[in-house]
């Protein structure tokens, strides 16, 4: 090991002798931790100025980038619990902010989109989000951001190795 590199396991000193995870060096408790702390953030940005919370709002920006998918593809691409999503859709739809049409019968899904209303809320909240991510990045460089970028879609491929999704250990 790298003298540079900290273990994500460590024993602790004292009568316990078992291994414990290493907070400061664990990967998935850090990735987590951050991500909870920016999605509850966020939520209560976005419910204080929008009415929406963070499940919405990513539904929102699912529908923009990709108009007419169904609600299994967008809790497949972002992760979503598919329980929240459809909590999420049922409040968008009451709000008339997204509209939904037959899907094909292979898909056994609707298809849905953003209505007028929820293409205007999704152009105000985009614009809170890109702030909240410029200061997320405060002190990067332009390099490092796209380096970041780069190890970050890496990690995501290899979510799959570690769900179960291919057989592989699971990991928290």
């Amino acid at each position: 090991m790298p003298p540079d590199e900290l273990p994500s396991i460590v024993t602790p000193a004292g009568p316990a002798s078992d291994p414990a995870v290493n907070f400061d060096t664990y990967i998935p408790f850090g990735l987590t931790a951050i991500a909870n702390k920016i999605s509850r953030s966020a939520s209560r940005t976005y419910l204080a100025l929008f009415g929406i919370g963070i499940n919405e709002w990513r539904i929102l920006a699912n529908l923009r980038a990709r108009p007419g998918t169904t609600a299994n593809a967008i809790c497949q691409h972002s992760g979503l619990d598919k329980a929240a999503v459809s909590r999420s859709l049922r409040l968008l739809e009451d709000n008339r902010m997204i509209e939904t049409s037959p899907g094909s019968p292979e898909s056994r899904g609707r298809n849905l989109r953003l209505t007028k209303a929820g293409d205007e809320l999704h152009d105000q909240v985009i614009m809170v989000a890109l702030a909240r991510e410029a200061r997320l990045l405060t002190g990067f460089t332009p390099e490092e951001r796209v380096q970041f970028r780069y190890f970050i879609t890496r990690l995501h491929a290899n979510v799959s190795l570690v769900t179960g999704e291919n057989e592989g250990v699971l990991l928290d």
